[in-house]
């Protein structure tokens, strides 16, 4: 039998570095924002997006060919859709502004945006160590900062949300804002769910 030539741990660290392009880029929206940039800037995220699900197509067309791989295709698979759902989530992210036509930034998006940004970069070192699986202790600490910047990215939330109910009087702003927020707040949730199941990966491979 030919000797397998797809290195998938390969091709899903690339996967992963569009995630990390795309959340740069929103953190950038964040601190840069206005409202007359947005269409432009949204139009990068889409193409970073496109491109991600022109990648991922095409694992899943050589796994579809692929009789043995690494670990199990059914994890790659989970692992290729989280990551698509994080693309997703940065992009929906930007997009609140557009919808509820917000022209500044609310008060606390720039500091949850720099740790989504921290989180998605500390996955994607996860991501790229996934290969060591068998010996997982370097990317088990890197999963497990994964989570305690998505606790920090929390912790930010929550003060968010408290500031926004308590000092915000105008309701279109309380509800715009607050979707900004749930917004980035998914991004990490997406991340933690990432950790989960590389953490499956390891657990059902050692």
């Amino acid at each position: 039998m030919a000797k397998n030539k797809n290195d998938y741990f390969k091709l899903i660290e690339e996967q992963g570095i569009f995630c990390v392009q795309a959340s740069a880029l929103l953190s950038e929206i964040l601190c840069n924002h206005t409202a007359t940039s947005i269409p432009a800037q949204r139009n990068k995220i889409h193409e970073i997006e496109i491109a991600a699900k022109e990648l991922r197509l095409d694992i899943l067309n050589r796994l579809s060919a692929e009789l043995i791989t690494p670990i199990d295709q059914e994890d790659i698979l989970h692992l290729l859709q989280i990551i698509d759902d994080i693309i997703d989530a940065l992009d929906k992210a930007i997009l609140g502004f557009d919808m509820f036509n917000i022209t500044y930034t609310p008060t606390f998006a720039p500091s949850i945006s720099k740790k989504v940004d921290a989180c998605i970069k500390a996955l994607y070192e996860a991501i790229k160590e996934l290969k060591n699986f068998k010996k997982p202790t370097v990317l088990l600490k890197s999963l497990a900062y994964v989570n305690s910047l998505k606790s920090e990215a929390d912790t930010i939330y929550v003060e968010a949300i408290r500031h926004l109910f308590t000092n915000e009087k105008n309701t279109a702003k309380i509800i715009s804002h607050k979707a900004i927020y749930d917004g980035l707040k998914e991004c990490c949730n997406k991340c933690e769910h990432a950790t989960d199941i590389i953490e499956q990966i390891i657990i059902k491979n050692t």
